[in-house]
């Protein structure tokens, strides 16, 4: 599994890759491939709600319900045909269970929330206080985003166009069904209530 160094406070800039990702190519095609990681905390939160964390890549499948099956360590158990445009925070409260990791946010290769995604999962949910940052969504995804959702009270997402949450800035309320001008230009991402 390839770790990635994520400083959840924005401050510590991707460390190392040692294998990449590879998004599907077109969007809305058979080809798409649903992937998924885990923010692993590595210190404590502290008096801002920022977590230092790593994240640990979990692969890619050819299903978005298996994808977030594996992210949330099987407690998330949705219909097979589910497609990643349809998914609410209603339906996905309905087909978990309690426990294990949660899903904070969906990044998606294409507009409406179409294409290849990228699900990231973490150990607590943003309502609880908690600011999720990734500093660099590494090569294999780098300016490969074009529309997204937040889940778990992550109701506050913003989009970078730089690593370490710099450049211009999408700010997603929870959703944003296409970037608009980073479109193809996000690097770093922010999750918070």
């Amino acid at each position: 599994m390839t770790r990635t160094a994520v400083r959840l406070a924005g401050t510590i800039a991707l460390i190392c890759a040692s294998a990449a990702i590879t998004p599907a190519s077109s969007a809305g095609t058979a080809s798409a491939e649903h992937c998924v990681s885990r923010l692993i905390s590595t210190g404590p939160v502290d008096d801002q709600g920022i977590v230092d964390a790593e994240l640990l890549d979990l692969g890619c499948y050819r299903t978005f319900s298996k994808a977030l099956e594996v992210g949330s360590e099987g407690r998330t158990r949705l219909a097979a045909a589910t497609s990643p445009h349809e998914l609410t925070q209603r339906i996905l409260s309905g087909s978990t269970q309690q426990g294990g990791s949660v899903l904070i946010g969906t990044e998606y290769t294409a507009d409406s929330y179409a294409g290849s995604s990228h699900s990231y999962f973490a150990s607590s949910t943003c309502s609880s206080g908690t600011t999720w940052d990734v500093a660099d969504v590494g090569g294999a995804w780098n300016n490969d985003f074009e529309s997204g959702k937040g889940f778990g009270g992550c109701d506050t997402n913003k989009k970078f166009a730089w690593q370490n949450f710099g450049g211009d800035v999408r700010t997603c309320t929870p959703n944003c069904a296409t970037y608009g001008a980073l479109q193809n230009d996000v690097t770093s991402l922010r999750w918070r209530a």
